[in-house]
């Protein structure tokens, strides 16, 4: 069911988004480039410069771009290198979910990292049958136009072919693959997504999970860290992979396993937060989500604007609180209602269409309520005791949430990483993240790899979101030989312990006020 232009919903959120105020501008010849190599990098600088004079204009106080919004008219409307394609009845491999990430958006950074092993050509070819003529002057495409123009700096990255760094990672990568399928008699697609083994790795680890379930509902005190521990290592294993259609090469199985791991996130918000704004445009300000998630407690990049009360954030008791309810309010309460309210999410990334009809805002808000009743409301309903309800209702998630920010601030905010930056897509991806524990014994790796969920292997995760985690320990040498061999740098870590101590580091320069200097970042391993 579709929204009336004129309806209750459009009323309410047009108070809360920002329109053109000029007309649409007209789709020529000359507005849509051919291929890749025609996007220069003197295009980069000028859409650069267009995007700096919108944030002088109308810059939030917190340093996050304007809020932008798309409409149930660009639902299957998506630029592509500077093309715009309607791809309504496009039966995509990865399901209607895929599509739905690009819709109403530019989606060439999530259209290259999503196609990393498909030749050019081919992919051209497919689009070519969607493409929407500039001498048809379609009216979605017009619009969408205006508001990515506007507001949407699609110069970030020089796209163009012909990069030897690119070429050579995704040949190796991609040959690498090839062996597997013949090795395991699947195709190339099937041989990027978990084995068989990784398939019982994760139901095992759920059984081991769902034991302790009756105990911490029982009201048995060890449960109340066992479970929630327990519920990371399980859900970080496959949630985070099945939302990057990266663990099964059927999409209404990637599409679907994340509703069982309710702890995690609402898998919209995530695809959102994490899949359309962090892995398109990582540590980059005003478009990463993720660097401005609790501005007013943290600053961890400089995109945000300095307070006074930043000047305390890296001690331990304000690091812990900001932790503790990161996931239980913050990603799933507050996140998740600005999302709905604003129709944009941390204030950089556009909500999808489907997102503006009421079936899918019901089944939204009916889904937040099914989390707070199984997560905060159950103990008081359970125990006679208000204070053992409190204590249940709130240290399993706390220590989860703990858990979810360890192993995510660590792979990017760190002094070297937080604010590197690359006009090439491949590149940046590479400075911008950092590995850890992927060297030492076996235990030791073995350790890390289970307790992050493979995101320790953060910048092959990058490279390839698509591949299954479980592939990443086999392509680490394949990404660092490439990597020396054109001179990017490549951060590794010894594990949890230096990753974490780097990433405090940086959280002390960030506390500082901007122009005292920080301290220099630690040279590579």
């Amino acid at each position: 069911m579709h929204i009336p232009r004129e309806g209750l919903f459009n009323r309410f959120f047009s108070r809360t988004t920002r329109r053109p105020s000029h007309p649409a501008p007209a789709l020529t010849a000359q507005a849509l480039p051919p291929t890749r190599k025609d996007v220069t990098r003197k295009q980069g600088q000028t859409a650069s410069a267009k995007h700096q004079v919108i944030e002088e204009a109308a810059e939030p106080a917190d340093g996050e771009a304007p809020v932008l919004t798309a409409t149930l008219q660009h639902k299957f409307v998506t630029r592509i290198h500077g093309k715009y394609y309607n791809l309504e009845g496009f039966k995509h491999p990865g399901g209607p979910v895929a599509l739905s990430l690009i819709g109403g958006r530019d989606g060439t950074p999530l259209f290259e990292s999503h196609h990393p092993f498909t030749s050019q050509d081919k992919l051209q070819a497919i689009l070519g049958k969607y493409l929407i003529p500039d001498q048809e002057a379609e009216p979605q495409a017009t619009a969408l136009a205006a508001m990515i123009d506007e507001h949407e700096d699609g110069g970030h990255y020089e796209w163009a072919d012909g990069d030897a760094f690119e070429s050579e990672l995704k040949h190796k990568v991609k040959d690498y693959f090839r062996k597997e399928a013949d090795r395991r008699g699947v195709s190339l697609l099937e041989a990027t997504k978990a084995t068989p083994q990784r398939w019982m790795e994760i139901a095992f680890m759920w059984i081991m999970f769902a034991c302790t379930v009756p105990s911490l509902v029982s009201g048995e005190w060890w449960a109340l860290v066992v479970t929630p521990v327990l519920s990371w290592i399980w859900m970080v294993n496959f949630w985070h992979d099945a939302c990057h259609f990266a663990l099964s090469s059927r999409w209404w199985i990637n599409a679907s396993v994340p509703y069982l791991g309710p702890w995690f996130s609402s898998p919209t918000t995530w695809y959102h937060q994490h899949v359309i704004g962090h892995h398109s445009y990582p540590n980059v300000g005003h478009k990463d989500p993720d660097l401005a998630h609790a501005p007013s407690y943290l600053r961890e990049h400089a995109s945000v604007r300095w307070r006074a009360i930043h000047g305390v954030q890296h001690r331990w008791w304000r690091v812990g609180f900001v932790w503790s309810i990161g996931v239980g309010i913050g990603l799933h309460i507050a996140a998740d209602a600005k999302l709905l309210l604003t129709h944009s999410y941390n204030r950089v990334v556009p909500a999808m269409p489907t997102m503006r009809t009421a079936p899918t805002i019901a089944a939204h808000v009916m889904g937040r309520a099914v989390y707070v009743a199984t997560t905060f409301l159950w103990p008081w309903l359970v125990f006679d005791s208000q204070v053992k309800a409190l204590i249940f209702a709130t240290v399993p998630i706390g220590i989860f949430s703990v858990l979810f920010m360890v192993n995510s601030q660590i792979n990017h905010l760190t002094p070297d990483t937080a604010h590197a930056s690359s006009s090439n897509f491949w590149r940046h991806q590479v400075v911008t993240a950092q590995d850890f524990g992927t060297d030492g014994s076996s235990l030791h790796r073995l350790f890390c790899f289970f307790m992050s969920g493979g995101l320790n292997y953060q910048v092959e995760h990058h490279l390839f979101p698509t591949v299954c985690h479980c592939h990443h320990a086999a392509l680490h040498p394949i990404v660092v030989e490439v990597c020396e061999k054109y001179k990017v740098p490549f951060y590794r870590r010894e594990g949890y312990i230096h990753a974490m101590r780097l990433h405090f580091a940086h959280v002390h320069d960030m506390s500082s006020p901007p122009g005292v200097e920080m301290s220099s970042p630690v040279a590579t391993d």
